[in-house]
């Protein structure tokens, strides 16, 4: 049984394309991981009922059924307040048991948070954060590549080192296709002040659902990643049960 946690610096790092990318990084490697998105707010009309964006998205690319989110909100906001306005009060208990069924039935689960570490999922400030603190999985921290990286990223990263938050390696996102020299030097920074590793670096790309839809191109994503990073932190990871306390 093996959990891998998906988080962000924030919302817009990209998430949803490290959770393909990896997901097929893995298999490449001969490990079947299924992607589980189970939170998502900004639900989106699809063939005539609500669907989730990101879901959508594992599926068109992975080519393949995904399961469902377990809390699937209209208005694209923090999850405490989509469920507030949905009169709904999201159950993190009910969370836990769904990455547990999963387990049971597939190799391993990537489980993608919703926003970052300090996005409430109820109003009495429960976070992301504590949910990942009590699953007890290696978590991949994705990060932009360029300008204002190294703080959001560090702060990140020693928020999960106070909660004992096992941290598998960072995955940088050049969303903006900044300079090299100036990736290069983020990433340098930010391990060596951190003392977390790098798995690699997901390259600009003009039109990432074309990217996200080419299989050759998803190739070219990971082509240079850090397997061994992977590999590590999940042998670890998976001495510890899910949820446990």
């Amino acid at each position: 049984m093996s959990v891998l946690f998906i988080t962000g610096t924030d919302t817009d790092a990209g998430k949803t394309v490290a959770t393909v990318l990896i997901s097929e990084f893995l298999a490449d490697n001969g490990l079947n991981f299924i992607p589980f998105k189970p939170v998502q707010t900004g639900a989106v009309l699809h063939n005539g009922s609500l669907s989730a964006p990101d879901i959508m998205t594992y599926e068109l690319s992975l080519g393949i059924k995904q399961p469902v989110a377990e809390f699937l909100f209209t208005t694209p906001c923090s999850p405490h307040l989509a469920a507030k306005l949905d009169h709904v009060q999201i159950d993190t208990n009910k969370l836990t048991l769904s990455v547990n069924k999963l387990t049971r039935n597939h190799q391993g689960v990537m489980v993608e948070g919703a926003g970052g570490l300090f996005v409430p999922l109820t109003s009495e400030g429960y976070c992301m954060i504590d949910w990942m603190e009590e699953l007890k999985a290696p978590v991949v921290l994705v990060a932009r590549a360029g300008v204002g990286t190294i703080n959001h990223t560090l702060l990140s990263i020693e928020a999960m080192k106070n909660r004992g938050i096992q941290i598998a390696g960072l995955l940088f996102n050049d969303l903006a296709q900044d300079e090299p020299e100036i990736i290069a030097d983020n990433i340098q920074m930010i391990t060596k002040m951190s003392g977390v590793s790098a798995i690699g670096m997901i390259p600009y790309q003009q039109d990432i659902q074309q990217t996200l839809l080419d299989r050759e191109k998803k190739k070219k994503c990971y082509e240079k990643w850090d397997y061994t990073i992977l590999e590590e932190a999940l042998q670890i990871g998976s001495k510890s049960a899910v949820g446990e306390k």
